[in-house]
């Protein structure tokens, strides 16, 4: 009875046991993969800026925060390209979007970046930064949100 006790515990412990190679799981590779696809964003977005076609954007208010809370789903250049945008349905806002940039008010964008999509009856995907983001922030984060659309 015991051999079968220590032989079940034995068996048990190898069945927890992660036996899968290094090549499984390279989250350092998932994750140079993703600074790359940014650094070309980046490039691009600095390309459009040279020709013209987009606008210069410098060291605005807001644009620290918006790469801190809102570059994975949203994407360093606004078009819903990061990261975790391919697992959401429905995907994040595109806030290149010239038509949704002009019929939206500031308030809203305050609004859904403090208390979520769900408040004003979005997707609950879009998380309320409103505890970790303060008001001021906040409004620095819209008027960061509006460049895209310029």
């Amino acid at each position: 009875m015991r051999y079968l006790l220590l032989s079940a515990t034995f068996l048990a412990t190898l069945t927890a046991c992660d036996w899968n190679s290094k090549e499984d799981y390279t989250p350092k590779a998932e994750y140079e993969t993703f600074l790359k696809s940014q650094e070309e964003a980046a490039k691009t977005q600095a390309e459009a800026v040279a020709s013209g076609a987009a606008p210069a954007v410098t060291e605005e208010p807001g644009k620290k925060t918006f790469e801190t809370f809102c570059v994975a789903c949203h994407g360093i250049d606004g078009k819903a390209s990061g990261p975790a945008a391919a697992a959401l349905k429905p995907s994040p806002r595109n806030l290149t979007d010239k038509a949704w940039q002009a019929k939206v008010d500031d308030a809203r964008i305050a609004k859904v970046i403090k208390e979520g999509g769900a408040s004003v009856g979005l997707s609950s995907n879009m998380a309320p930064w409103g505890g970790a983001i303060k008001d001021e922030e906040i409004a620095n984060v819209v008027k960061y949100v509006r460049h895209f659309g310029k």
